[in-house]
């Protein structure tokens, strides 16, 4: 007996705000972050949000983007990403991920309800990672009323958004950024020798050395953090690729 497709489903998220996020790119200057989400088993097609140019660690978005769900509910995972645009190394980098069942929602608030979530985003090695705000409506096409159409899915992150719908593996990507976004920062920086003014005694001279000290060891102390972090990730998604080969996968990354 030849088995029926599933129902005509629309799965309608809000992605609101997120709290929290660690700025990754803290040698460059604040985040620039965007959502990615798709729903597992079927994840052909991939959407993304604008880009919060201003938000840094605590972004803002109220974006609803539409995803159709091809496989059945009991099946069907929301899956997050919240990435950093404008690398300077042509990649952008995951900040973190979130992700809810989608059969957990409809026994909850069944369909055409509001369900309100705060999920919890991590890094591929389990580190928490902040907050994530969203709203998540399950819409029966048959008998809701009819929803905005999905938004075109994008080509690989680091790529413009086409205006059309592209085939398999395609990931979403911001606007172009800005030229100064770019440019890699410098590996170093000349030293600056000034005259002592007239007036200054050694006093402010100690002073303006205690204050260098101090911000010296504040980017000393993120530096170290930063590179602990980088090296839990590394290994956790050495670990994840290793498992995922020996079932005949990939495993998660840090970039896309």
């Amino acid at each position: 007996m030849t088995s029926l497709p599933p129902p005509p489903y629309d799965l309608e998220v809000t992605i609101c705000s997120a709290t929290n996020l660690k700025n990754i790119n803290w040698r460059h200057g604040s985040l620039k972050p965007y959502a990615v989400l798709w729903t597992d088993p079927c994840p052909n097609s991939k959407y993304s949000t604008r880009v919060d140019e201003d938000g840094d660690t605590c972004p803002v978005w109220d974006e609803t983007i539409v995803l159709p769900l091809r496989a059945p509910i009991e099946d069907s995972i929301l899956r997050i990403d919240i990435v950093h645009a404008y690398a300077s190394d042509d990649v952008n980098p995951l900040i973190g991920s979130g992700s809810v069942p989608v059969r957990q929602i409809v026994d909850e608030f069944g369909f055409g309800s509001v369900a309100g979530r705060t999920l919890q985003l991590t890094r591929p090695s389990g580190r928490p990672q902040g907050t994530l705000e969203v709203k998540i409506v399950v819409r029966d096409r048959r008998r809701d009323w009819a929803a905005p159409p999905p938004p075109p899915a994008a080509a690989a992150y680091g790529v413009a958004p086409p205006p059309t719908p592209v085939g398999y593996g395609g990931y979403p990507a911001p606007p172009p950024p800005p030229p100064a976004y770019y440019a890699a920062a410098p590996s170093g920086y000349p030293a600056v020798v000034e005259e002592r003014k007239k007036g200054m005694g050694a006093g402010a001279g100690l002073a303006v050395g205690a204050v260098a000290g101090l911000l010296g060891g504040i980017a000393l102390t993120e530096g170290v953090e930063h590179l602990e972090e980088k090296i839990e990730d590394d290994v956790a998604a050495k670990v994840e690729e290793d498992l995922a080969y020996d079932e005949g996968g990939f495993g998660g990354d840090d970039f896309y």
